[in-house]
């Protein structure tokens, strides 16, 4: 796991109709963002591959 991003399942469990939890993360350019920051401004679409082969 990384260790910028630790969450327990629990967690992160969303609803369907709610907001993401938020979370932050270093961009390339070594700026730190957060999903809070594009709420209202952006459309933002996560994408989470469980497994790869």
């Amino acid at each position: 796991m990384n260790s910028n991003f630790d969450a327990s399942a629990d967690s992160m469990d969303a609803k369907i109709g709610s907001f993401a939890p938020d979370f932050k993360l270093m961009a390339s350019n070594d700026q730190e963002i957060s999903l809070s920051s594009f709420r209202k401004k952006n459309n933002v679409v996560l994408f989470f591959i469980r497994e790869y082969h």
